[in-house]
């Protein structure tokens, strides 16, 4: 038997309320049809009646009704509601076992499966460098994706025609998922496991993107910045738009010029041209 409890919360409280029940041993949790726009109705599952009880004991302002049902399958039940999910105006991503095609024969569908690593493009700051993407020439371009993930940026600049694409990352968790996704797209990954400093003088890229928080961008700009080709282009996301000064304040010193930027929600992105600070000096 599956043990169940049904509760309810302020829509504003929902996230908070859900991590701490997770926490507190929750199998899962699923949302159900509230009765009006300001509450949260959920019920959560346990593997027994004891855990469930407790945990009930635990949020008594929650308000929860126990109930109990047949045993259910949680890693088919997960499955069997995932879907494909619009990245980009041309990009789609599909779990491995979910069949799709795209409306238009022109988009690219990706299959992927996040596992231990991130990015399937549901998050808002993958899909604002995929929309950033859109705009850029990636034909006969080199690329590095620093920070992969998935592997799902640097997987879309190689079905844009760029002729080869370097992933770096920190997480060696991360590279057998990374491996696995390069397979069932039929791309060659290139994956470096470890920092930027692993490229020697001589590397240069076309392209360089990165997803990834202000805090891990910032310490490894000068690596960044030796590492573009002439004219190269930079797309940057990850950042919160709150903290966007940080990032112009370094554009501005280091000598890029932005090209684009968009903002969704919190979250912040920009696409930009490497001059150099030679061309800089030249400015001025």
């Amino acid at each position: 038997m599956n043990y169940y409890a049904i509760g309810s919360c302020k829509a504003e409280d929902y996230e908070l309320e859900s991590f701490n029940l997770f926490e507190a041993g929750v199998v899962a949790l699923v949302e159900l049809e509230a009765e009006s726009d300001f509450d949260i109705a959920f019920k959560f599952y346990t593997n027994s009646k004891d855990e469930r009880d407790c945990i009930v004991a635990k949020f008594p302002h929650l308000n929860f009704e126990c109930g109990e049902e047949e045993a259910r399958d949680w890693d088919l039940w997960w499955r069997e509601r995932q879907s494909p999910v619009k990245v980009s105006e041309s990009l789609w991503v599909r779990p491995p076992w979910v069949d799709f095609s795209a409306p238009n024969a022109s988009d690219v569908v990706l299959s992927l499966e996040a596992k231990t690593a991130f990015g399937t493009g549901e998050h808002d700051s993958t899909a604002m460098a995929a929309q950033l993407m859109e705009s850029a020439d990636f034909k006969g371009k080199s690329v590095l994706d620093i920070g992969t993930g998935t592997g799902i940026l640097s997987l879309f600049s190689l079905k844009k025609g760029a002729s080869f694409a370097v992933q770096t990352e920190i997480d060696p968790l991360t590279i057998p998922c990374l491996v696995e996704n390069f397979e069932q797209n039929g791309e060659s990954q290139n994956a470096i496991l470890g920092l930027l400093d692993s490229f020697n003088e001589s590397t240069k890229f076309d392209i360089i993107i990165c997803n990834m928080i202000r805090t891990e961008v910032l310490p490894i700009r000068k690596d960044i910045e030796r590492l573009f080709s002439k004219n190269g282009k930079f797309i940057l996301s990850g950042q919160l738009e709150s903290e966007k000064h940080f990032i112009l304040d370094w554009f501005r010193e280091a000598g890029f010029t932005i090209c684009e930027e968009i903002t969704r929600d919190e979250w912040w992105a920009v696409r930009s041209s490497w001059a150099g600070k030679a061309c800089l000096a030249q400015q001025r």
